[in-house]
């Protein structure tokens, strides 16, 4: 391949990160699930290149979002579950690259696979709604809760490590799952996705910089349109049904699944 044609489809690119970034504050997911596999198909970028470039991307995009959120709806933003869920999150990002050369790719992939399947179903509306888990809202002097949400963010970084995948993908249904309050308030419950995105993708786009993943001059391309649309996701979640945005979330997680299913197991060097 001549040098032309290792370079990525810059329009390509910027298209992805606008819809990317839009569905990202919309439905409070890191945006991976979009950005990593649409930048490798159409915009010729390597695997590795692609997922640090979209994270550094989603990084900015997730700032801009938690501002335009504070603007429009700051209670809606609960800091305190956020900061809960980046802690298990952080540390299992590190759990999840030990695992990666550890356990059989194929059984975790199909068991996470499923469990998006269902629930993607469920926010499609086909399966009956279920008790929370929980109770009514997250009490954080609650141990319970505590843990719980621990778990999720821990689960979400594994995942985020193995696949490369938006722990928002795991967070968001966790959170409806086990609560009243993020089950009737999808709205709340993106947003504090967002909150919880926002520290892991900053470590998560660091690692990526300091092995060379990130390309910084498709970033700076990229970078001003997705911020745009980062707003207008934003704005858009409060203008489109809550039953609406639940739906476009699980077409997306099925979307994931499929994604997931049919990749193939890197090889190992």
């Amino acid at each position: 391949m001549t040098e032309t044609d290792n370079r990525p489809n810059t329009f390509a690119a910027i298209t992805i990160a606008c819809v990317a970034a839009m569905l990202s504050t919309m439905l409070g997911i890191g945006g991976g699930v979009v950005m990593v596999p649409l930048l490798t198909l159409f915009a010729r970028m390597p695997i590795k290149r692609t997922a640090g470039t979209s994270l550094a991307v989603i990084f900015l995009v997730i700032c801009v979002g938690v501002i335009a959120q504070s603007v429009k709806a700051l209670d809606d933003v609960h800091w305190d579950v956020s900061l809960v869920l980046a802690a298990g999150a952080f540390s299992g990002t590190f759990i999840g690259r030990w695992l990666n050369g550890k356990l059989p790719d194929k059984l975790f992939r199909y068991a996470f696979c499923a469990v998006l399947v269902i629930v993607g179903i469920r926010l499609l509306g086909v399966l009956p709604a279920t008790e929370p888990l929980l109770s009514g809202e997250a009490d954080l002097r609650n141990a319970g809760h505590v843990a719980y949400l621990l778990g999720v963010g821990l689960f979400a970084g594994i995942v985020a490590a193995l696949f490369g995948l938006g722990g928002g993908v795991v967070v968001v249904p966790a959170l409806a799952l086990a609560f009243v309050y993020f089950q009737q308030h999808f709205t709340a419950t993106r947003a504090t996705s967002l909150g919880m995105i926002l520290p892991t993708s900053l470590i998560g786009t660091i690692l990526h910089w300091r092995a060379g993943n990130v390309d910084l001059k498709l970033v700076a391309r990229m970078a001003p349109f997705a911020l745009v649309f980062a707003v207008l996701g934003v704005l858009l979640a409060y203008a489109v049904p809550s039953a609406t945005l639940k739906v476009i979330f699980g077409a997306l997680l099925l979307g994931a699944s499929l994604r997931l299913a049919l990749k193939k197991q890197s090889k190992k060097s």
